[in-house]
């Protein structure tokens, strides 16, 4: 055993060459070229959305109790209408009722409305539905007129003005509608003002939010959150909060477009939210308060008139707020010692992308602010202003950490190198069955001694042009930017950590970020920083899909 060992030490690196396939030898990478207002708006222009669906998907998606009122069946009720879109009768055992001058009430039961057959015959209900009773779901039909639910409506379109005052599950709405209880599905194009729930639908106008939106998806108009919660949802337009009457507050959700706070006489707290597009303050003259979240773009909260109404204890910020003046507010930089990406805490998860430099609120000795993080790889300890900090060992499946930030100027995460990937996912394959053949001359013990590292300086070292191995991001990026013809890039600015004058790694760097082959760290790039056999592997195998001529 020993002297296998031995030998298996002893062989050069032309001797373990030549226990390689020919073709191993012989491959070369191959390149393909390849508004802010806080008074009600006028209601918006109804806009167009498909309400059908196919017959499957509305199989699949319709309720029992739908089922039961079209085959009418003992608890199911379907109510005729007439050429004129009337009730072609007045009621049935009490279940339901209508008159000429109050309209359609519908008390017990399960309802469908069915229009008439005659040519030319209105196809919706053109009496008022003035109630739905407790007991009463209206699961199918269209509503030409004004609607007021006190109990559910799953289905069915409404044309008119609909009140709610227990439960829309479900419908196409094309009218204004108040809430005044819960909905938790259906398709709304009209204005729709929330004194209740929301926990899910799709809303295609403007909202007013004066309670709860716990879900939906919000893509046409402004929404408006006056003195109500906001702890979840996507919303797909602008967010204007303004605070009147009683506090508002951001709970959760993901806001992709701006979002405006404003407060008169209540107070703004923000705890948690995706916020990926700018938020900033118009005028506040009550406390405005950010506990945690994740903002990807600026932050400008410095129209608070009194800089003490301003608290910021938490949250992630990709750019550094801007805050009044006056205000003692402070922020720490958190970033990883090689430019690797970590995750933050957002909506009951951890944000899809990482990120390699964060602010976060500085805290104190007395009053910490605990930040949590998610590395790709071990976090061995961090450095705090240059002092080093030891880490517990993560509890969890992945590198969860949390660490106290107390005065800071920045943090420095110092991860271990992640374990490279399998071989065969990032070697060409006739070195992967190069290896194989390797250990079957050399015996168990000697592939012990052939690790991923020998296999892979073996293969970048006859793929890379003229043999040459970076150790470094600089040579690195060196490399890449020469292989592809050494192209301009498109922005000029320059990293403040390689030297002005030194015009082709201040090139080279930057191209090779703007192609997605490195990262950066804002305006430095690590040029001295250390790079792996996988990472150049990776970069290499990336430069592949860059539309560039390869010299």
């Amino acid at each position: 055993m020993k002297a296998k060992r031995i030998v298996s030490i002893l062989l050069t690196g032309s001797m373990l060459l030549s226990l390689l396939p020919v073709s191993a030898l012989a491959a070369a990478p191959v390149f393909d070229a390849p508004a802010q207002t806080t008074a009600k708006k006028a209601a918006p222009l109804v806009q167009e959305a498909d309400a059908s669906r196919s017959t499957e998907e509305e199989a699949a998606t319709r309720s029992s109790r739908d089922l039961d009122a079209e085959n009418g069946t003992a608890d199911s009720i379907t109510i005729q209408l007439n050429a004129a879109g009337k009730p072609a009768g007045s009621g049935g055992d009490g279940n339901w009722y209508y008159s000429a001058a109050s309209g359609c009430q519908l008390d017990t039961g399960v309802f469908a409305l069915q229009p008439s057959s005659e040519p030319g015959a209105e196809s919706a209900l053109k009496a008022r539905l003035f109630r739905i009773g407790d007991n009463a779901e209206l699961v199918r039909g269209t509503v030409g007129c004004e609607t007021n639910n006190y109990g559910t409506i799953s289905g069915g379109t409404f044309q008119g003005k609909v009140a709610n005052f227990q439960t829309i599950s479900g419908g196409t709405f094309q009218g204004d509608v108040n809430n005044y209880k819960t909905i938790s599905d259906g398709t709304f194009q009209g204005e729709v003002d929330n004194d209740g729930t929301i926990s899910d639908g799709t809303f295609q106008g403007e909202v007013y939010n004066h309670d709860t939106i716990s879900g939906g998806t919000f893509q046409g108009g402004e929404v408006y959150n006056v003195r109500g919660a906001i702890s979840g949802g996507i919303f797909k337009k602008a967010v204007e909060v303004y605070a009147s009457g009683g506090n508002a507050t951001i709970e959760g959700g993901t806001f992709e477009k701006s979002m405006t706070l404003m407060n008169d006489d209540a107070s703004i707290t923000i705890s948690d939210g995706l916020f990926d597009g700018e938020v900033f303050t118009g005028i506040c003259r009550f406390p405005l308060s950010i506990s945690g979240g994740l903002f990807t773009k600026a932050v400008d909260v410095s129209h608070v008139n009194n800089p003490t109404d301003l608290s910021i204890t938490g949250g992630y910020f990709v750019s550094e707020p801007t805050v009044p003046n006056g205000s003692d507010i402070a922020f720490t930089t958190v970033s990883d010692q090689s430019y690797r990406n970590f995750q933050v805490p957002v909506n009951g998860g951890f944000s899809e992308s990482g990120y390699n430099k964060l602010y976060v609120p500085s805290g104190s000795s007395e009053q910490p602010n605990t930040i949590t993080v998610k590395t790709n790889a071990k976090l061995l300890y961090y450095l705090a202003d240059d002092e080093r900090f030891p880490v517990l060992d993560s509890d969890n499946d992945g590198y969860i950490y949390q660490i106290p930030v107390q005065g800071y100027e920045k943090i420095v995460l110092v991860t271990e190198e992640p374990t490279p990937d399998e071989p065969g996912d990032e070697i060409d394959p006739g070195f992967s069955s190069g290896a194989a053949a390797l250990g079957i001359v050399l015996g168990t013990a000697g592939l012990g001694y052939i690790t991923y590292a020998h296999i892979s300086s073996l293969y970048l070292y006859y793929t890379l042009p003229g043999g040459f191995i970076p150790s470094t991001r600089q040579e690195l990026a060196n490399v890449l930017w020469t292989t592809a013809g050494k192209p301009d890039p498109v922005s000029t600015a320059l990293y403040t950590d390689i030297p002005a004058d030194n015009i082709e790694q201040q090139k080279a760097a930057r191209w090779c970020v703007e192609q997605g082959l490195l990262s950066d760290h804002g305006a430095t790039f690590g040029p001295d920083t250390k790079v792996t056999n996988a990472r150049i592997i990776r970069a290499w195998n990336s430069l592949k899909k860059v539309p560039v001529t390869i010299q």
